[in-house]
């Protein structure tokens, strides 16, 4: 009887860790950090110029060189730049109007005022590479909208690390 309940334990423990270990293979949730990082965040915010490991509190000292450093750096951290250092908080679980990630890929409004600090991102790349940083602009092209409601959404649902 001992061996038969050791053997069941036995067998429901493995069971149990390969279950959890082999995970799945259905891709990430469209409003995934996965999803967010992988389409948005390192094609377009971190490269040789912003928002790279090791980055300077010029560019608010935000290092967004790899998923994990990523979501580190952005849900439930203070905003350090000179600009938002004052202004709360980068990622806000659940709140896009208390995000200064959402805020700053707004769109200027009403005759260039919006409710985010500092400037519009991502960086007009091609100004930057022309000009350098004595006349850096950032307001470059908008996300497209499906980019913006997906950073919108990830927040919305809680910014998980998923």
């Amino acid at each position: 009887m001992r061996h038969t309940v050791l053997g069941a334990v036995f067998a429901l423990s493995v069971s149990a860790v390969l279950s959890l270990g082999c995970g799945s293979n259905a891709p990430p949730s469209a409003n995934s950090f996965t999803e967010v990082y992988t389409k948005t965040i390192q094609p377009k915010c971190s490269n040789d110029y912003c928002h790279y490991n090791g980055v300077s509190l010029l560019f608010s000292g935000l290092d967004l060189s790899s998923k994990v450093r990523a979501y580190s750096s952005l849900v439930g951290m203070p905003c350090t730049s000179n600009n938002c250092s004052q202004r709360g908080m980068r990622v806000v679980r659940g709140d896009t109007e208390k995000s200064i990630l959402y805020l700053k890929l707004l769109e200027d409004t009403d005759a260039g005022t919006t409710k985010r600090c500092g400037n519009q991102m991502p960086l007009d790349m091609t100004t930057f590479r022309t000009n350098g940083i004595a006349d850096l602009k950032f307001s470059g092209t908008t996300l497209p909208a499906d980019e913006q409601n997906r950073i919108e959404a990830w927040i919305k649902e809680g910014a998980q690390d998923n």
